[in-house]
């Protein structure tokens, strides 16, 4: 335990006891952060001294991860640990400060000074498992869904192994990745980085709770039940629309996750033998251009949703679920702006797809009412649109408009949309090139 007066790098010795105190208090993120913390200064103290400096040198990357209630938090089970090593009276209150790690120009380059943040994580993922035995490594790496491989692979090299199994990962795919190892294999390097870069990504943090869409009938009557906890009920017309109420993850919706979902909430029909999936692709079709004439040709949603569902079958069911006609009930703005029981807006989105990382993309199709009325332009229409697309961008949503008049010819449409798409899944990271290449042909 430490002595009597504390000199530099005693508070070193007692990070471990540090940490087991904080998460028998309760607080992990604390006890997580002091295992970044690489040395623990703090000056020479008297006994009539009342406080104490301790400045917790971390790597560059970590430093704006230590706010002022953790460095507080962490200060307290200082002041009991120094209360239980005095003979006589208590020991100093402490004040804890963070700081950059003093340079050793003699060390080797280590994570979270230099390269790429993606490249700093691939490698984090690999250093993770490598106290795993090389004979099990195949294993717990195909746990993990990475590719297969054997023992005498492992063997050879250990990161190399992993690595080269997720070499081809985007960012957003290692941050998955990376929070399940992490769970299981900790390291204090990737949980760090981790948390370096879910503040840099965009995306909604407000916590999921369910989606109401696909309404093919009256519109449901939607009330703010709960304005505490944002509850929402449905108090008519919930027979017409679907609600997916079940938890949402980092890897966002696919299409397997709404089947799914279908498959088991939903009674048999006579549609059975076509199963679920198409069960679900029909009862959406009837979601979608409510109020539209009759035509030989779709409907601008129509059209879309088709030219997506064909994506899905040449590329499999993993991709994101394109979710139509869904209200905004639980936008963190709608809350901010109702505060007490009552009805909702009833604002509506043409479509919407939860990507993976907590990114909401909202697919929205503008006829003529949205920016005109009858013939003539409206400034006041326009000016409504873009300000509801500033407040979904405050909430962490993207917005991607088409103009009605770009689904004129079915068949260009088909081929922008599917463009569209196909360029979009490859940025995020669903499609690779030669994946997206191979379907177009």
């Amino acid at each position: 335990m430490l002595s009597g007066q504390g000199g530099a790098g005693s508070w070193t010795r007692e990070l471990t006891t540090l940490s087991e105190l904080l998460l028998q208090a309760g607080n992990q993120r604390a006890a997580r952060l002091l295992s970044l913390v690489q040395d623990a200064e703090s000056a020479d103290w008297e006994p009539w001294d009342e406080t104490q400096t301790v400045v917790l040198r971390v790597r560059p990357i970590f430093l704006d991860l230590f706010r002022p209630a953790d460095l507080q938090a962490i200060a307290t089970q200082m002041d009991k640990v120094m209360d239980k090593t005095m003979t006589f009276g208590g020991g100093p209150r402490h004040e804890v400060t963070v700081a950059a790690m003093l340079a050793d120009p003699f060390a080797k380059a280590e994570l979270g000074g230099t390269g790429t943040l993606t490249i700093q994580l691939r490698d984090a993922i690999a250093d993770a498992l490598h106290p795993v035995r090389s004979y099990d490594l195949p294993a717990v790496c195909g746990a993990f869904g990475l590719d297969d491989g054997d023992g005498e692979e492992a063997h050879y090299s250990k990161r190399a192994y992993v690595r080269s199994r997720i070499s081809h990962y985007t960012q957003d795919q290692l941050c998955e990745l990376g929070a399940r190892v992490v769970e299981e294999h900790y390291l204090p390097q990737l949980w760090g980085l981790l948390q370096v870069l879910a503040g840099k990504r965009s995306g909604v943090s407000s916590t999921f709770k369910n989606l109401i869409f696909a309404a093919d009938g009256p519109k449901p009557d939607l009330v703010l039940a709960d304005a505490v906890s944002n509850t929402i009920e449905i108090v008519a017309n919930g027979q017409y629309c679907l609600v997916y109420d079940r938890p949402l993850g980092d890897a966002g919706l696919s299409w397997e996750d709404l089947v799914t979902w279908w498959a088991e909430t939903q009674p048999p029909t006579d549609m059975d033998d076509q199963g679920p999936a198409n069960w679900l692709y029909f009862r959406l079709l009837r979601s979608l251009d409510a109020g539209r004439a009759e035509s030989d040709e779709p409907g601008p949603e129509t059209l879309m949703f088709q030219t997506y569902a064909k994506l899905l079958k040449v590329h499999g069911f993993q991709l994101p679920a394109l979710v139509p006609q869904v209200y905004l009930h639980y936008d963190p703005y709608t809350r901010a702006r109702r505060k007490t029981v009552g009805p909702l807006p009833r604002q509506r989105m043409d479509f919407l797809m939860l990507l993976r990382g907590r990114r909401r993309l909202v697919i929205e199709i503008d006829g003529v009412q949205h920016y005109a009325v009858g013939r003539q332009a409206s400034p006041k229409l326009y000016a409504q649109m873009v300000a509801e697309d500033r407040e979904l961008y405050l909430a962490g949503y993207e917005v991607v408009r088409f103009g009605g008049d770009e689904f004129r010819s079915a068949d260009r449409a088909r081929v922008m949309v599917r463009e569209f798409f196909e360029r979009l899944l490859t940025a995020h990271g669903y499609l690779s090139e030669g994946k997206r290449a191979a379907g177009a042909s």
